[in-house]
């Protein structure tokens, strides 16, 4: 009877060595797959990496299941194999997230989400898009190349006369005027309206009567390149909402960032919103940042022709991003040149350093107007903001707020450097693990009141370029090929 108890018992162990066995080589495939499918490590690490989840592993295995060894020494042998699957699991769990998160991201950039309003005057007997049935509906075809297809969707809602006109400035007085009862406007045009410094906003004499949305496909427009043999210029974009970063809105930081992998040097040019540029796809002038009404591609080739120089990739972040990143990374450092009081939420901020949160992070990169030199002053201290952004990510005890730090970037970061690419780059950093040094150039300007292409009604504020900063950006990015 003792025998076949013992014999059950040995049963017993060896079923639950087997288990344990098959758990941990499954939790090791599926980590060295996502390594090998994404190429995130070296050579090195990897070789390291199945030494201590290979061989060992392997090992302990290979005594727990086949060979007859003490039942003390087996249960230490499988409390390791335990611990190994529990590590395991939780760098899957990371790996995974990662991953996710980059394919993700990278995944956002094939399409542009534009939101559109029917606006009809505020005294109207107009609350419903089917009040407007048969009745006219004005449009700026010139402004805006998804318009048509925004009618088409319009139309399957309620049936309307459609009118075309040439700028925003004829289109809303058209309507003041009663010769139509509504208009087709883009939101970001409208929220550019609202913020008139005129006492009238068009707030004060139209009202929302539908919203809807669609998705327009945008060209791939990256120009690929070995991110970690040959340099290359991303164009960075913090775009004016909170929204999902696919909609299309203004830019309200414009930043070119040239890598060069080879001498390990960043060199990050800050160019201002108001900077009066000719828009690329119009040829007509206007401020950089109403570039990004008419897409990145605009934006891009804009400052491609600004710079003479050609823009690899982008990125897109908003202020979702911003608020988000730094609530996770548990607020920031940030140093001040002045002591000032924002313009929004009047978040006072001490000359010096600076410890805040995500909004306050937001007001900081934001302000201009508490400034006697405006978007000059805020293009600094949207770098310093980066920079300090960087100094607590790179502390290590950030990696316990891993998961959050990625979650708080979801929706609010996307852009068209390759899910490979990504990889290649981290690949490298880990491979060389070289120090980047850092440079930074804001170009500057003149004041002036201008009429652009996209407000024609009114002269707004905008900077003319000064040739000497926009040569130097140009110099700087050609010595940093």
């Amino acid at each position: 009877m003792k025998l076949r108890k013992l014999k059950n018992k040995f049963k017993k162990l060896k079923i639950f060595s087997v288990l344990i066995g098959i758990v941990l080589l499954i939790s090791i495939y599926l980590n060295s797959f996502l390594l090998i499918k994404y190429n995130v490590l070296p050579l090195k690490f990897l070789i390291i990496y199945f030494i201590f989840v290979g061989i060992i592993p392997f090992t302990l295995v290979y005594f727990t299941v086949f060979k007859r060894i003490k039942k003390l020494v087996k249960n230490i042998l499988l409390g390791i194999e335990v611990f190994y699957i529990i590590i395991l699991l939780i760098v899957f769990f990371y790996l995974n997230s990662t991953f996710n998160f980059v394919e993700n991201f990278t995944g956002n950039f094939d399409y542009e989400t534009k939101n559109y309003y029917v606006l009809a005057k505020k005294q109207a007997n107009y609350n419903d898009i089917k009040d407007l049935k048969n009745k006219n509906i004005g449009f700026a075809k010139n402004l805006d190349t998804s318009i048509e297809h925004a009618l088409e969707k319009l139309d399957e809602k309620v049936k309307l006369n459609h009118k075309e006109y040439d700028g925003l400035s004829e289109l809303i007085d058209s309507l003041e005027n009663d010769e139509i009862e509504s208009i087709l406007i883009i939101d970001s045009f409208y929220d550019m309206l609202n913020e008139s410094e005129e006492e009238t906003k068009i707030s004060d004499t139209t009202k929302i009567v539908y919203k809807f949305s669609i998705k327009e496909k945008i060209e791939d427009i990256s120009k690929e390149v070995d991110v970690t043999k040959e340099a290359f210029n991303v164009y960075i974009s913090a775009i004016d909402s909170y929204g999902n970063v696919t909609d299309n809105t203004r830019s309200d930081v414009n930043m070119v960032i040239s890598v060069n992998p080879k001498t390990n040097k960043l060199l990050m040019i800050n160019i201002p919103r108001d900077y009066f540029v000719k828009l690329a796809k119009y040829n007509e002038y206007d401020k950089l940042t109403h570039a990004g009404f008419y897409g990145v591609e605009t934006s891009i080739k804009t400052i491609e022709n600004l710079l003479d120089t050609e823009i690899n990739y982008y990125a897109r972040v908003n202020y979702s991003a911003l608020i988000g990143l730094v609530d996770a990374l548990g607020g920031v450092d940030v140093y001040s040149e002045y002591d000032f009081t924002s313009g929004y939420y009047l978040v006072h901020f001490n000359k010096g350093y600076n410890k805040v949160n995500g909004l306050e992070a937001l007001e900081f990169v934001r302000t201009r107007k508490a400034f006697l030199q405006g978007d000059r002053v805020r293009g600094e201290n949207q770098q310093r903001m980066i920079e300090a952004i960087i100094k607590k990510a790179s502390n290590p005890s950030i990696l316990l707020k891993y998961d959050n730090i990625l979650k708080s970037l979801d929706g609010s970061f996307s852009t068209n450097i390759s899910t490979e690419n990504i990889m290649n780059l981290i690949n490298f950093q880990l491979d060389k693990m070289p120090s980047w040094n850092t440079e930074t150039i804001s170009l500057d300007g003149s004041d002036s009141y201008q009429i652009t292409y996209t407000d024609k009604s009114r002269e707004l504020y905008v900077m003319i370029p000064n040739e000497e900063t926009v040569e130097n950006a140009k110099l700087a990015l050609q010595n940093n090929k």
